[in-house]
C-alpha cells in the first residue's frame, strides 16, 4: 500500500484482508504448539478449555467491532482508550496492548523454531531470527502486500487443517469413544480447566489484531464486525476440533510433552505426505501470525507518536506508506524475546496483557457510551449493553487471577513503566482529558470539547458507502451569501432560517443545536479557507446542507471552536440523529473536495459554479419552467413519468422558494426551479433544453 500525497496511510484493506489478518493472527502456536502444554494442565478437558476461551472471547469482539466503526483510526486499542479514558491510561494501554502483541507473535515464532527442526537440521532460533527480519522488511514495503500474502497462506492453512480435522473425526468414530484417550476427561476438575482458559485465551489474541489497522480497511463500518465474528467463529471450530483429534490420536504421555502435537496426529491419522503438508501449513500460520502481529504491532507506536506521548520521528511515514520505526522496533522486540523466554512463560505473559486489554476496551464503550458525545456514532453497536461489557470485564479479572502471580507482577510492572513515561515525557504534550471527562462535566470537571471534533473526523475518515447520496446533498443544498464584515451569528442565522423551514424547527434552535455539537472543522487552505460545523437533528431523515459564503471572510470565534480565524465560506450541514454515522460521511466526503476545490467555491459566480466544484466528476444544470419556454411541455407532468438520459436524475425541486421533496408523484407548475446533476459527458451545455428522451 502507499501513501497518499499528504502521507497519510490509505484505504486498500478489504474484507478479505479483514478476515485474513484476523484469522492468521490467531492460527498459529494455539493449534500448532499449545495443545500439548494445554493437556498436560488439564488433561482431555483442554478442548472444553479452547472452546469456552472463545466464547469469552465475544464481549471483547464486539466491544472492538462498535469501537473501531466509531472511530476507524491506526493504534487500533490504544487510540480507543486514549480518547475514551484519557492520555495517561492511553499510555498504559498503547505500551500494554503492543507488549501483547509482541509477545504473541514471539511465541508464534517458538512454535515455528519447533516445526522447522522437523524438515531442516538447523539452528531454529538463528532461523527464527532470519525470519522475524524477513516479515519485518515485508511490512516495511507495505500493508496490502503483507495483507494479500496474508490470504494465501490463511486459506492453505484453513484447507489442510480442515483435511487433518475431517481424517481425524472418522478416525474417532471408528474408534469409539471408549477406545480413545478422552477417559478421564476431567483430570484436575473445573478449577483446572478454567485455569488453563486463561493460558490458551493468547490463541485468540490475534482477532482484534485488524483493529489498529482500521485507518487502511475500506469500508470499516461493515468489514471490521464482520471479519472479526466469521474468524472468531472459524477459529472456535479448528481450535475445538483440532485439539479434539490430538488428545483422541496420542497418548497422553506422548502428547504432553510434544512441541508439535498437530503434526504428531497427523502422522497417526494421514498418509506420509498429509503429515508433511500439515509441517508446512504450521510453517505457513506461523508466518501469517508473525506477519499479522507486526503489521498490527507497528501501528500502536505510530499511533502514540501522533498523540505526543512518544517522539515524534517514532510515527514517520516510509515512501511505502508504512510506519518504519513502528515496525522495526517491534520486529526488534520479538526478537528479543524469543531469545529470554520459554514458550509457556511467553503465553501467560502473552494472556494476561491480552486480557487487560480486552478489559479496558469493554470499559471504554461503558464510557464513550455515557459520555454521550454526538460524533461517538458507530454503524455497528454491540448488543446488550452495558451487559456485554460488564461481563467482558469480569471475564478478564477472573482469567488474569487464574493465570497466577508472576503475569500479574508483570502487568503491575509494566503499568507503572508506562505510567512513569507519561508523568516524565507526555504530560504537557498532550491536551486531551478523555471522553470520561464528559462523563464527570456535571460533576464540575471539564469535559474536552475538541475530542468530539476529532471523533467527527474519524468517522468521516470512512469514506462513502453506495447508499450515501452525496451527490444529492450538494444538488439540494442552499448557497446564501453573508454581508460584508458579518460575523460567523449572522452567518448562522441566515443558515438557520433555511433549515428551519426544512427540519420544522425554530431558527433559534436551529443555531443553538449547532453551538453544542461543537464540530466544527477549519479546512487547511490559506488562499480559501472554509469550515463545515455539523449538528444532529431528531425527526429528520435526510442530511441537508446550507452554504454562506463571504468575500471578505467570516470570523470564527472560540464559542465555535475556533480561534478568531477568518474563512471564505461556511458549510452548515444539519444531519439526522438517525444516522449520524452517514452524516459524518458526507461531510468527510465534503471535506475532500474542498480540499482540492476550496479556491473554485471562493471564486464561483453563482450557485451553480459553488456546487460544480464540489461536485468535479458530475455537471449540474439548473431550470425554470416558464410557460413559454424551452422546457413549457414539463408542465402538469408527474416526475415518474419525465424521461431523462442514463444516469441523469431531478435531485431539487423549488416552488415559490421553498424546497419540495423530490418524488415520483410530484406534478412540475409553472415557474418550478428544477436542479438537474448527470455524468459529465451526458448533460447539455448551459442554455439547452432538459436532457429529456424523446
Amino acid at each position: 500500500m502507499a501513501a497518499d500525497k499528504s502521507g497519510k496511510l490509505t484505504r486498500s484493506l478489504k474484507f478479505r484482508h479483514v478476515f485474513a489478518l484476523s484469522t492468521g493472527a490467531m492460527l498459529s502456536s494455539g493449534l500448532f504448539l499449545l495443545p500439548g502444554i494445554a493437556a498436560a494442565k488439564a488433561g482431555p478437558a483442554a478442548i472444553l478449555a479452547y472452546l469456552i476461551a472463545g466464547l469469552l472471547a465475544v464481549p471483547a469482539m464486539l466491544s472492538v467491532s462498535e469501537l473501531s466503526t466509531a472511530l476507524p483510526k491506526a493504534g487500533g486499542a490504544y487510540y480507543f482508550l486514549e480518547r475514551a479514558l484519557g492520555p495517561a491510561v492511553g499510555t498504559v494501554a498503547g505500551f500494554g496492548a503492543w507488549l501483547s502483541l509482541v509477545l504473541k507473535d514471539a511465541f508464534a515464532m517458538v512454535g515455528m523454531s519447533a516445526y522447522l527442526v522437523l524438515i531442516v537440521d538447523v539452528n531454529s532460533k538463528n532461523l527464527a531470527l532470519i525470519l522475524i527480519a524477513f516479515f519485518t522488511l515485508l511490512n516495511v514495503v507495505g500493508s496490502k502486500a503483507s495483507a494479500s500474502l496474508q490470504l494465501v497462506l490463511v486459506s492453505f492453512v484453513i484447507a489442510v487443517i480442515g483435511w487433518f480435522i475431517v481424517d481425524g473425526l472418522f478416525e474417532i468414530g471408528s474408534k469409539g469413544i471408549t477406545d480413545s484417550n478422552l477417559d478421564p476427561f476431567f483430570t484436575t476438575g473445573g478449577s483446572g480447566v478454567m485455569a488453563v482458559v486463561g493460558l490458551v485465551f493468547v490463541s485468540y489474541g490475534g482477532l482484534t489484531k485488524v483493529d489498529s489497522a482500521a485507518e487502511e480497511v475500506e469500508d470499516p463500518s461493515r468489514r471490521i464486525p464482520l471479519g472479526m465474528a466469521v474468524s472468531l467463529t472459524v477459529a472456535t471450530l479448528l481450535y475445538t476440533l483440532g485439539v479434539l483429534v490430538a488428545v483422541v490420536a496420542l497418548p497422553p504421555e506422548e502428547l504432553h510433552t510434544d512441541l508439535a502435537p498437530i503434526h504428531s496426529a497427523a502422522e497417526a491419522i494421514l498418509p506420509s505426505f498429509g503429515a508433511g503438508l500439515v509441517v508446512i501449513a504450521a510453517l505457513a500460520a506461523f508466518a501469517s501470525a508473525v506477519n499479522a502481529g507486526i503489521l498490527a504491532a507497528a501501528r500502536y507506536p505510530m499511533a502514540m507518536a501522533r498523540d505526543g506521548l512518544l517522539p515524534k520521528g517514532v510515527g514517520r511515514i516510509s515512501k511505502f506508506g508504512t510506519p518504519i520505526v513502528g515496525v522495526i522496533s517491534t520486529g526488534s522486540a520479538i526478537a528479543i524475546v524469543v531469545l529470554a523466554f520459554n514458550a509457556e512463560a511467553i503465553a501467560k505473559l502473552a494472556s494476561s496483557f491480552v486480557l487487560l486489554t480486552l478489559g479496558l476496551v469493554n470499559l471504554a464503550v461503558l464510557v464513550l457510551r455515557a459520555s454521550q458525545i454526538q460524533s461517538y456514532a458507530p454503524s455497528f453497536r454491540a448488543p446488550f449493553y452495558p451487559f456485554t461489557q460488564f461481563i467482558g470485564i469480569a471475564i478478564s479479572v477472573y482469567l488474569i487471577w487464574q493465570l497466577g502471580p508472576t503475569p500479574q507482577i508483570f502487568v503491575v510492572a509494566v503499568a507503572v513503566v508506562a505510567w512513569t513515561w507519561h508523568h516524565f515525557y507526555a504530560t504537557g504534550r498532550t491536551k486531551r482529558a478523555g471522553a470520561i471527562r464528559h462523563v464527570f462535566e456535571r460533576w464540575g470537571r471539564e469535559a474536552d470539547r475538541g475530542l468530539d471534533r476529532e471523533m467527527s473526523a474519524a468517522m468521516a475518515g470512512h469514506g462513502l458507502r453506495k447508499t450515501d447520496d452525496y451527490a444529492g446533498l450538494i444538488a439540494r443544498a442552499s448557497v446564501l451569501s453573508a454581508p460584508e464584515n458579518a460575523d460567523i451569528t449572522e452567518a448562522a442565522s441566515r443558515a438557520a432560517a433555511v433549515l428551519s423551514q426544512q427540519i420544522g424547527l425554530e431558527s433559534e434552535e436551529v443555531t443553538e443545536q449547532f453551538l453544542e455539537t461543537g464540530s466544527l472543522w477549519i479546512q487547511p487552505s490559506k488562499d480559501h479557507p472554509t469550515a463545515t460545523p455539523v449538528a444532529f437533528f431528531e425527526g429528520i431523515e435526510n442530511d441537508f446542507l446550507v452554504i454562506v459564503r463571504s468575500a471578505k471572510g467570516i470570523r470564527i470565534p472560540s464559542s465555535w471552536g475556533g480561534s478568531g480565524e477568518r474563512v471564505n465560506a461556511l458549510f452548515f450541514l444539519a444531519g439526522t440523529n438517525i444516522n449520524p454515522g452517514r452524516s459524518l460521511r458526507l461531510a468527510g466526503e465534503l471535506a475532500q473536495h474542498l480540499r482540492d476545490g476550496t479556491q473554485a467555491v471562493g471564486q464561483a459566480i453563482d450557485e451553480v459554479g459553488v456546487k460544480s466544484a464540489l461536485l468535479p466528476e458530475a455537471a449540474l444544470r439548473q431550470y425554470t419552467i416558464f410557460p413559454e419556454g424551452l422546457d413549457s411541455e414539463l408542465i402538469g407532468k408527474k416526475i415518474g413519468a419525465i424521461r431523462l438520459l442514463d444516469g441523469v436524475e431531478i435531485t431539487t425541486v423549488i416552488r415559490d422558494g421553498v424546497p419540495l421533496e423530490v418524488h415520483e408523484k410530484l406534478v412540475i407548475e409553472s415557474d418550478d426551479q428544477i436542479t438537474v446533476l448527470g455524468p459529465l459527458e451526458t448533460m447539455p451545455s448551459v442554455g439547452s433544453p432538459l436532457p429529456i428522451i424523446e
